[in-house]
């Protein structure tokens, strides 16, 4: 049997290595954690969910994001330079009630604005093959952040922009590689509703403040995600609470059945079990004896069957994350690859053609 305090110190060790290049702050803390024996053992106690390091990084940055003069604080805004591993460590056991109590209640809403700037070229993908209007399905919506991806500003440098000039949501995605098909606005939507096991609710201060403690503070994504919040606020997303399965039969089957439904899952599927994956895809496969259904999806390598045949070799793809496209029509399914992407929408990697590929239905 493996050692859980070892077994804890490997996953923060991996996750220090997961941060690096991208995030030198949470790199240096996680490191920290990794080497603290009795932080790792208290974390053995919370819920599963609580266990995961983003989790306990939530955690104690939503307790610094409402006490400003926190040394912490200085450290996460880049008013110090001072090692924030110590700090974290003592705060977390000044603070250990608390933080427990955190875990134990808060779940994590990593989806923020940024992703939009990965679905942003796929539904212009899959526009150009399917002449239909759009419904919009966000499965693992948080607080429906995704569901106004046409309403940012979404810049791709030489390779053109998407939304509206005067939008108050500003995004950059750096092209790494490929020729992305970017529109100067996304096609409508008829329809937008995300699903969610727990949303968040923006018009609830401490919600607010727990989606923005979600999001890593030296990434540059705290102000564009705190001008989402705002902009949500202006017109609230809807969001269904309940289980993925349970709740996108009724979701599907109250759209019009003339349009075609994009569901969308940006590093949610993952937390799917493997009967539910099974039970995701069933669904949709029934659904598209209606209609036409699109799934698209940003996971981890080896997340979605469908694309993992399709996907380049692991050297080649590193640690990126697969965007691709998976059309269901008829009960028959559909897939295509379309890029290689960063979680939090930095970059995008395109592997497919400007435009729909043969594979997709017209």
């Amino acid at each position: 049997m493996s050692d859980p305090a070892s077994d804890f110190a490997h996953m923060w060790e991996w996750f220090a290595t997961h941060c690096h290049g991208y995030s030198p702050l949470y790199e240096r803390i996680s490191a920290a954690v990794a080497s603290d024996p009795e932080l790792l053992a208290g974390l053995q106690a919370v819920p599963p969910s609580g266990q995961l390091p983003p989790a306990l990084l939530a955690a104690v940055h939503y307790l610094v994001l409402g006490e400003p003069a926190q040394p912490l604080a200085d450290v996460y805004s880049g008013r110090s330079d001072a090692d924030p591993g110590p700090l974290f460590l003592e705060l977390c056991r000044a603070r250990r009630e608390e933080i427990m109590d955190i875990l134990a209640t808060r779940h994590i809403q990593t989806n923020d604005c940024g992703r939009s700037a990965v679905i942003g070229p796929a539904i212009t993908w899959l526009a150009a093959a399917i002449d239909a209007p759009f419904a919009l399905v966000d499965v693992g919506a948080s607080a429906g952040l995704n569901l106004l991806c046409d309403r940012y500003r979404i810049d791709y440098g030489s390779h053109g922009t998407t939304g509206p000039a005067d939008s108050p949501v500003a995004i950059d995605c750096r092209v790494a590689a490929g020729q992305p098909p970017i529109a100067t606005h996304l096609p409508p939507f008829v329809a937008r509703v995300g699903i969610d096991r727990a949303p968040i609710d923006l018009t609830d201060p401490d919600d607010a403040r727990w989606l923005l403690a979600c999001v890593w503070p030296d990434t540059g994504r705290l102000e564009r995600t705190a001008a989402s919040i705002q902009l949500a606020r202006q017109d609230l997303p809807r969001v269904v609470a309940g289980d993925a399965n349970a709740t996108l039969p009724g979701v599907l089957s109250a759209l019009p059945s003339d349009v075609v439904v994009i569901v969308v899952t940006t590093w949610a599927f993952a937390y799917f079990s493997t009967q539910d994956r099974q039970e995701f895809l069933e669904l949709l496969d029934r659904a598209s004896h209606r209609r036409v259904i699109a799934w698209l999806s940003a996971e981890g390598a080896g997340t979605v069957e469908a694309l993992t045949a399709l996907a380049p070799p692991a050297d080649d793809a590193g640690q990126s994350d697969l965007l691709g496209a998976v059309v269901f029509e008829g009960g028959e399914r559909r897939a295509q690859l379309l890029g290689l992407v960063q979680e939090h929408g930095a970059w995008i990697d395109w592997r497919a053609g400007p435009s729909a590929t043969p594979t997709a239905p017209r």
